[in-house]
Protein backbone atom coordinates (compact mmCIF):
# COMPACT_ATOMS: atom_id res chain seq x y z
CA UNK A 1 0.00 0.00 0.00
CA UNK A 2 1.52 3.44 -0.86
CA UNK A 3 2.26 5.78 2.01
CA UNK A 4 0.43 9.08 2.39
CA UNK A 5 3.42 11.08 1.17
CA UNK A 6 4.43 8.68 -1.59
CA UNK A 7 7.29 7.22 0.48
CA UNK A 8 7.29 3.69 1.90
CA UNK A 9 5.33 3.41 5.12
CA UNK A 10 7.57 0.69 6.49
CA UNK A 11 6.29 -2.07 8.68
CA UNK A 12 2.60 -1.57 9.53
CA UNK A 13 0.98 -3.82 12.16
CA UNK A 14 -1.89 -6.01 10.98
CA UNK A 15 -4.39 -4.17 13.25
CA UNK A 16 -3.48 -0.80 11.70
CA UNK A 17 -3.95 -2.12 8.16
CA UNK A 18 -7.21 -3.81 9.05
CA UNK A 19 -8.78 -0.52 10.18
CA UNK A 20 -7.48 1.74 7.42
CA UNK A 21 -10.12 0.96 4.77
CA UNK A 22 -13.20 1.04 7.06
CA UNK A 23 -12.21 4.52 8.23
CA UNK A 24 -11.93 5.75 4.66
CA UNK A 25 -15.35 4.30 3.83
CA UNK A 26 -16.81 5.96 6.95
CA UNK A 27 -15.33 9.28 5.94
CA UNK A 28 -17.19 8.99 2.61
CA UNK A 29 -20.43 8.37 4.49
CA UNK A 30 -19.86 11.55 6.53
CA UNK A 31 -19.22 13.68 3.48
CA UNK A 32 -22.40 12.42 1.78
CA UNK A 33 -24.50 12.86 4.95
CA UNK A 34 -23.69 16.48 5.81
CA UNK A 35 -25.05 19.52 4.01
CA UNK A 36 -24.88 23.27 4.35
CA UNK A 37 -28.51 23.57 5.47
CA UNK A 38 -29.43 22.86 9.11
CA UNK A 39 -30.94 19.41 9.60
CA UNK A 40 -32.15 18.98 13.17
CA UNK A 41 -32.13 15.37 14.32
CA UNK A 42 -34.11 13.65 17.03
CA UNK A 43 -33.22 13.85 20.67
CA UNK A 44 -32.00 10.63 22.21
CA UNK A 45 -31.90 9.10 25.67
CA UNK A 46 -29.36 9.79 28.39
CA UNK A 47 -27.44 6.52 28.19
CA UNK A 48 -23.71 6.87 27.68
CA UNK A 49 -21.39 4.57 25.74
CA UNK A 50 -18.23 3.18 27.28
CA UNK A 51 -15.26 4.40 25.23
CA UNK A 52 -12.65 3.47 27.82
CA UNK A 53 -11.17 0.44 26.09
CA UNK A 54 -7.52 0.85 25.22
CA UNK A 55 -6.76 0.65 21.49
CA UNK A 56 -4.62 -2.13 20.02
CA UNK A 57 -0.90 -1.64 20.51
CA UNK A 58 0.60 0.70 17.95
CA UNK A 59 4.26 1.25 17.11
CA UNK A 60 6.02 4.44 18.06
CA UNK A 61 5.04 7.23 15.68
CA UNK A 62 8.67 7.81 14.71
CA UNK A 63 8.88 4.26 13.30
CA UNK A 64 5.80 4.30 11.03
CA UNK A 65 5.57 7.96 10.14
CA UNK A 66 5.12 9.21 6.61
CA UNK A 67 6.18 12.72 5.69
CA UNK A 68 3.41 15.32 5.40
CA UNK A 69 2.25 16.54 2.02
CA UNK A 70 3.86 19.93 1.48
CA UNK A 71 0.91 20.97 -0.69
CA UNK A 72 -1.51 21.00 2.26
CA UNK A 73 -2.57 24.49 3.38
CA UNK A 74 -1.15 25.89 6.57
CA UNK A 75 -2.42 28.36 9.12
CA UNK A 76 0.65 30.46 8.44
CA UNK A 77 2.73 29.52 5.44
CA UNK A 78 5.77 31.20 7.00
CA UNK A 79 5.75 28.65 9.83
CA UNK A 80 6.95 25.06 9.35
CA UNK A 81 4.63 22.07 9.57
CA UNK A 82 4.66 19.95 12.74
CA UNK A 83 6.47 16.85 11.68
CA UNK A 84 5.33 13.54 10.35
CA UNK A 85 2.13 11.60 10.12
CA UNK A 86 1.45 9.17 13.01
CA UNK A 87 -0.28 5.80 12.73
CA UNK A 88 -4.03 5.94 12.10
CA UNK A 89 -5.86 6.76 15.34
CA UNK A 90 -7.64 3.63 16.46
CA UNK A 91 -11.31 3.33 15.40
CA UNK A 92 -12.16 1.47 18.62
CA UNK A 93 -12.33 4.93 20.20
CA UNK A 94 -15.17 5.92 17.86
CA UNK A 95 -18.82 5.80 18.87
CA UNK A 96 -20.19 2.46 17.64
CA UNK A 97 -23.62 4.08 17.21
CA UNK A 98 -22.35 5.96 14.16
CA UNK A 99 -22.01 9.22 16.11
CA UNK A 100 -25.66 9.70 16.87
CA UNK A 101 -24.40 10.04 20.42
CA UNK A 102 -26.63 9.81 23.49
CA UNK A 103 -28.12 13.10 24.65
CA UNK A 104 -29.94 14.10 27.78
CA UNK A 105 -33.72 14.04 28.10
CA UNK A 106 -33.65 15.53 31.58
CA UNK A 107 -36.16 18.30 32.14
CA UNK A 108 -34.38 21.64 31.89
CA UNK A 109 -35.49 25.24 32.00
CA UNK A 110 -37.88 26.78 29.50
CA UNK A 111 -36.38 27.72 26.15
CA UNK A 112 -36.23 31.49 26.44
CA UNK A 113 -34.88 32.54 23.05
CA UNK A 114 -33.76 36.01 24.02
CA UNK A 115 -31.91 37.74 21.18
CA UNK A 116 -28.27 38.26 22.09
CA UNK A 117 -25.51 40.08 20.27
CA UNK A 118 -22.45 38.04 19.38
CA UNK A 119 -19.52 39.79 20.96
CA UNK A 120 -17.18 38.57 18.23
CA UNK A 121 -14.99 36.71 20.71
CA UNK A 122 -14.84 39.47 23.29
CA UNK A 123 -16.93 37.60 25.85
CA UNK A 124 -20.31 38.29 27.28
CA UNK A 125 -22.95 36.75 29.47
CA UNK A 126 -25.35 37.33 32.31
CA UNK A 127 -22.74 37.64 35.05
CA UNK A 128 -24.48 35.49 37.67
CA UNK A 129 -21.63 33.03 38.23
CA UNK A 130 -18.57 35.30 38.35
CA UNK A 131 -17.58 38.51 40.09
CA UNK A 132 -16.88 40.69 37.06
CA UNK A 133 -19.94 39.76 34.97
CA UNK A 134 -17.85 38.38 32.08
CA UNK A 135 -19.40 34.91 32.10
CA UNK A 136 -22.36 32.78 31.03
CA UNK A 137 -24.02 30.44 33.51
CA UNK A 138 -25.89 27.20 32.87
CA UNK A 139 -26.99 24.51 35.28
CA UNK A 140 -26.18 23.87 38.91
CA UNK A 141 -22.65 22.96 39.87
CA UNK A 142 -22.30 19.24 40.73
CA UNK A 143 -20.87 18.19 44.07
CA UNK A 144 -17.94 16.51 42.34
CA UNK A 145 -16.31 16.28 38.92
CA UNK A 146 -18.61 14.59 36.42
CA UNK A 147 -18.64 13.25 32.88
CA UNK A 148 -22.37 12.48 33.03
CA UNK A 149 -24.71 14.40 30.75
CA UNK A 150 -26.10 17.59 32.25
CA UNK A 151 -29.64 18.92 32.74
CA UNK A 152 -30.43 20.01 29.17
CA UNK A 153 -31.88 18.19 26.19
CA UNK A 154 -29.80 18.44 23.03
CA UNK A 155 -30.15 18.21 19.26
CA UNK A 156 -27.71 18.40 16.36
CA UNK A 157 -27.57 19.57 12.76
CA UNK A 158 -25.04 19.86 9.94
CA UNK A 159 -23.43 22.93 8.41
CA UNK A 160 -20.59 23.11 5.92
CA UNK A 161 -17.93 23.29 8.64
CA UNK A 162 -19.18 20.37 10.74
CA UNK A 163 -21.86 18.98 13.06
CA UNK A 164 -23.35 21.34 15.67
CA UNK A 165 -24.72 20.05 18.98
CA UNK A 166 -26.75 22.52 21.03
CA UNK A 167 -29.04 22.61 24.08
CA UNK A 168 -32.72 22.88 23.19
CA UNK A 169 -34.16 23.90 26.58
CA UNK A 170 -31.45 26.11 28.10
CA UNK A 171 -31.58 29.88 28.24
CA UNK A 172 -29.12 31.68 25.95
CA UNK A 173 -26.57 33.15 25.52
CA UNK A 174 -24.20 30.23 24.95
CA UNK A 175 -20.46 29.78 24.71
CA UNK A 176 -19.29 27.59 21.81
CA UNK A 177 -16.37 25.25 21.13
CA UNK A 178 -15.07 23.47 18.02
CA UNK A 179 -13.59 19.95 18.30
CA UNK A 180 -11.41 18.02 15.81
CA UNK A 181 -10.83 14.30 15.31
CA UNK A 182 -7.33 12.89 14.97
CA UNK A 183 -5.53 11.28 12.02
CA UNK A 184 -7.90 9.12 9.99
CA UNK A 185 -11.00 10.77 11.47
CA UNK A 186 -13.44 12.88 9.47
CA UNK A 187 -15.56 14.43 12.23
CA UNK A 188 -19.03 15.73 11.37
CA UNK A 189 -22.32 14.08 12.29
CA UNK A 190 -21.24 10.56 11.32
CA UNK A 191 -18.45 8.22 12.37
CA UNK A 192 -16.25 10.26 14.73
CA UNK A 193 -13.39 9.80 17.18
CA UNK A 194 -14.58 12.72 19.35
CA UNK A 195 -18.36 12.69 18.77
CA UNK A 196 -19.42 12.18 22.38
CA UNK A 197 -17.99 15.54 23.42
CA UNK A 198 -20.80 17.18 21.43
CA UNK A 199 -23.78 15.97 23.46
CA UNK A 200 -21.81 16.09 26.74
CA UNK A 201 -20.91 19.77 26.40
CA UNK A 202 -24.31 20.69 24.91
CA UNK A 203 -26.15 19.01 27.79
CA UNK A 204 -24.31 21.41 30.11
CA UNK A 205 -25.15 24.47 27.99
CA UNK A 206 -22.06 24.68 25.74
CA UNK A 207 -22.71 24.66 21.97
CA UNK A 208 -20.24 22.29 20.27
CA UNK A 209 -19.16 21.63 16.68
CA UNK A 210 -17.37 18.44 15.64
CA UNK A 211 -15.58 19.91 12.62
CA UNK A 212 -15.35 18.21 9.24
CA UNK A 213 -11.83 17.11 8.34
CA UNK A 214 -10.11 14.83 5.87
CA UNK A 215 -8.37 11.83 7.40
CA UNK A 216 -4.84 12.96 6.58
CA UNK A 217 -5.08 16.61 7.69
CA UNK A 218 -1.92 17.67 9.48
CA UNK A 219 -2.21 19.51 12.84
CA UNK A 220 -1.83 22.96 11.28
CA UNK A 221 -4.63 22.23 8.80
CA UNK A 222 -6.86 20.90 11.57
CA UNK A 223 -6.18 24.10 13.48
CA UNK A 224 -7.32 26.11 10.47
CA UNK A 225 -10.52 24.05 10.27
CA UNK A 226 -11.17 24.59 13.98
CA UNK A 227 -11.01 28.34 13.34
CA UNK A 228 -13.24 27.92 10.27
CA UNK A 229 -15.74 26.33 12.64
CA UNK A 230 -15.56 29.35 14.94
CA UNK A 231 -16.30 31.58 11.93
CA UNK A 232 -19.26 29.33 11.08
CA UNK A 233 -20.63 29.79 14.61
CA UNK A 234 -20.58 33.56 14.10
CA UNK A 235 -22.46 33.10 10.82
CA UNK A 236 -25.06 30.88 12.50
CA UNK A 237 -25.59 33.52 15.17
CA UNK A 238 -26.54 36.05 12.48
CA UNK A 239 -28.41 33.66 10.16
CA UNK A 240 -32.17 33.96 10.01
CA UNK A 241 -33.84 30.68 10.90
CA UNK A 242 -30.74 29.11 12.42
CA UNK A 243 -31.30 27.26 15.71
CA UNK A 244 -28.52 29.49 17.07
CA UNK A 245 -29.79 32.80 15.72
CA UNK A 246 -29.02 35.49 18.28
CA UNK A 247 -28.05 32.95 20.94
CA UNK A 248 -24.23 33.01 21.04
CA UNK A 249 -22.32 35.07 23.60
CA UNK A 250 -19.16 35.60 21.55
CA UNK A 251 -17.15 33.25 23.78
CA UNK A 252 -15.31 30.65 21.67
CA UNK A 253 -12.82 27.85 22.29
CA UNK A 254 -11.19 24.97 20.42
CA UNK A 255 -10.32 21.37 21.24
CA UNK A 256 -9.10 18.23 19.53
CA UNK A 257 -7.74 14.70 19.82
CA UNK A 258 -4.36 13.44 18.61
CA UNK A 259 -3.61 15.43 15.41
CA UNK A 260 -6.69 17.46 16.32
CA UNK A 261 -5.05 18.05 19.71
CA UNK A 262 -2.05 19.40 17.86
CA UNK A 263 -4.53 21.42 15.79
CA UNK A 264 -6.06 23.12 18.82
CA UNK A 265 -2.60 24.39 19.79
CA UNK A 266 -2.25 25.95 16.33
CA UNK A 267 -5.70 27.50 16.59
CA UNK A 268 -5.00 28.90 20.05
CA UNK A 269 -1.73 30.38 18.80
CA UNK A 270 -3.09 31.88 15.56
CA UNK A 271 -6.74 32.60 16.43
CA UNK A 272 -8.02 35.75 18.08
CA UNK A 273 -9.91 36.17 21.34
CA UNK A 274 -10.28 32.46 22.11
CA UNK A 275 -11.17 31.58 25.69
CA UNK A 276 -9.99 27.97 26.00
CA UNK A 277 -8.08 25.10 24.40
CA UNK A 278 -8.36 21.42 25.39
CA UNK A 279 -5.68 19.25 23.77
CA UNK A 280 -6.60 15.55 24.15
CA UNK A 281 -3.48 13.38 23.77
CA UNK A 282 -2.13 15.91 21.24
CA UNK A 283 0.16 14.82 18.41
CA UNK A 284 2.47 17.42 16.86
CA UNK A 285 1.43 20.52 18.84
CA UNK A 286 3.25 23.83 18.70
CA UNK A 287 5.72 24.47 21.50
CA UNK A 288 5.54 28.24 21.78
CA UNK A 289 3.26 31.20 21.19
CA UNK A 290 0.09 29.86 22.86
CA UNK A 291 -1.57 32.47 25.07
CA UNK A 292 -4.98 30.79 25.54
CA UNK A 293 -5.85 28.89 28.76
CA UNK A 294 -4.93 25.30 27.89
CA UNK A 295 -5.67 21.83 29.28
CA UNK A 296 -3.43 18.98 28.11
CA UNK A 297 -4.85 15.46 28.64
CA UNK A 298 -2.42 12.54 28.38
CA UNK A 299 -2.99 8.77 28.26
CA UNK A 300 -1.02 6.61 30.71
CA UNK A 301 -0.46 3.87 28.11
CA UNK A 302 -0.57 6.02 24.98
CA UNK A 303 2.13 4.81 22.58
CA UNK A 304 1.11 7.10 19.71
CA UNK A 305 1.17 10.57 21.29
CA UNK A 306 2.68 10.21 24.73
CA UNK A 307 3.04 13.35 26.79
CA UNK A 308 6.79 12.72 26.98
CA UNK A 309 7.02 13.07 23.20
CA UNK A 310 4.26 15.62 22.51
CA UNK A 311 2.09 17.07 25.31
CA UNK A 312 4.89 18.03 27.69
CA UNK A 313 6.44 20.31 25.08
CA UNK A 314 3.13 22.09 24.55
CA UNK A 315 2.60 22.59 28.28
CA UNK A 316 6.17 23.79 28.91
CA UNK A 317 6.00 26.24 26.01
CA UNK A 318 3.00 28.09 27.45
CA UNK A 319 3.93 31.10 29.55
CA UNK A 320 3.40 30.77 33.28
CA UNK A 321 1.08 33.77 33.27
CA UNK A 322 -1.38 31.82 31.08
CA UNK A 323 -3.66 29.35 32.95
CA UNK A 324 -2.60 25.80 32.08
CA UNK A 325 -3.02 22.27 33.38
CA UNK A 326 -1.64 18.85 32.41
CA UNK A 327 -3.33 15.64 33.57
CA UNK A 328 -2.89 11.93 32.86
CA UNK A 329 -5.84 9.54 32.59
CA UNK A 330 -5.59 5.75 32.75
CA UNK A 331 -6.04 5.05 29.06
CA UNK A 332 -4.40 4.33 25.76
CA UNK A 333 -4.75 6.67 22.79
CA UNK A 334 -8.44 7.61 23.13
CA UNK A 335 -10.38 10.73 22.13
CA UNK A 336 -13.80 10.36 23.74
CA UNK A 337 -14.78 11.85 27.13
CA UNK A 338 -15.23 8.31 28.52
CA UNK A 339 -11.45 7.68 28.41
CA UNK A 340 -9.93 6.91 31.78
CA UNK A 341 -13.30 5.80 33.22
CA UNK A 342 -14.71 9.21 32.35
CA UNK A 343 -11.86 11.23 33.84
CA UNK A 344 -11.09 12.84 30.48
CA UNK A 345 -14.66 14.14 30.30
CA UNK A 346 -14.69 15.21 33.94
CA UNK A 347 -11.68 17.48 33.70
CA UNK A 348 -12.43 18.64 30.15
CA UNK A 349 -15.94 19.76 31.15
CA UNK A 350 -14.75 21.54 34.29
CA UNK A 351 -12.01 23.34 32.34
CA UNK A 352 -14.49 24.54 29.70
CA UNK A 353 -16.89 25.73 32.40
CA UNK A 354 -14.21 27.80 34.11
CA UNK A 355 -12.45 29.27 31.06
CA UNK A 356 -14.84 29.02 28.11
CA UNK A 357 -17.96 30.06 30.02
CA UNK A 358 -16.14 31.97 32.76
CA UNK A 359 -18.18 30.18 35.46
CA UNK A 360 -16.03 30.51 38.58
CA UNK A 361 -18.37 28.23 40.56
CA UNK A 362 -16.63 25.29 38.85
CA UNK A 363 -13.09 26.45 39.78
CA UNK A 364 -12.91 24.53 43.10
CA UNK A 365 -13.76 21.31 41.25
CA UNK A 366 -11.10 21.98 38.61
CA UNK A 367 -8.49 22.84 41.23
CA UNK A 368 -9.32 19.64 43.13
CA UNK A 369 -8.52 17.48 40.09
CA UNK A 370 -5.35 15.44 40.46
CA UNK A 371 -3.03 17.01 37.90
CA UNK A 372 0.56 16.35 36.91
CA UNK A 373 1.26 20.06 36.91
CA UNK A 374 -0.74 23.28 36.83
CA UNK A 375 -0.55 26.96 37.68
CA UNK A 376 -4.29 27.19 38.35
CA UNK A 377 -5.09 28.02 41.98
Amino acid sequence: MPALSGEPLGEVPFMSVRFLFPLSFSALLVLSACSDEPQTVRETDNATADEDEDPPAEPDDDETAAKPDASRPRLDASRPDTGTTPPVDDPDDVDDAGNTPPTSTADGGADAAKPQTDGGGGGGGNGECCDDGDCVCHGDVPSQLTSMNGPYKTASYSVGAGCIHYPTDAEPPFAAVTVSDGFGGSGGCGFSQTGNWGPLYASWGIVTMIVNTTGGDQPNTRGMKLLTGVAAFKTENEKSGSPLEGKLAGRYGTSGFSMGGGGTSYASRDGEDLKSSVAIMPWGPVRSGVDVPTLVICGSSDTIASCASHGNGLYAGISNDVPKMRVTVTSGHAGQPGAGSGRSGQIGLAFQKVYLEGDTRWRPLLVSAMSNETNIK
